[in-house]
């Protein structure tokens, strides 16, 4: 699979995870982001704060559902390719995901 973005600065220990957790294909995680971070602005006060200034939707909850997003991405994608490595193996789009090619074990990746 092509990837988007390169995660060679990584340790070489650490390549296959982020490849389990798609790190180099950071659109799924972007997915998630948006209604969260569209929903925390929608609920933001539209009240003035003085003549000219608003208020800004929660740094704190936008972090915190960042983080999340990443999260849950990555989980997600481990777990379908332990559902799925079987399969994976088959397929030319996935024999390289890190179940399928035998990088990591299922202990390793849970």
């Amino acid at each position: 699979e092509p990837s988007v973005h390169n995660i060679s600065y990584l340790p070489p220990t650490l390549r296959p995870y982020a490849h389990l957790a798609r790190l180099d294909k950071p659109i799924g995680t972007f997915l998630l982001l948006h209604p969260c971070l569209w929903s925390t602005a929608l609920a933001t006060t539209t009240v003035p704060l003085d003549t000219h200034a608003y208020a800004l939707p929660d740094l704190q909850l936008c972090a915190l559902f960042g983080i999340g997003s990443f999260v849950m991405r990555g989980a997600g994608c481990t777990i379908n390719d332990m559902w799925d490595s079987q399969y994976d193996k088959n397929v030319e789009r996935t024999k390289s995901r890190p179940l399928a090619s035998g990088d990591l074990s299922y202990p390793q990746a849970w």
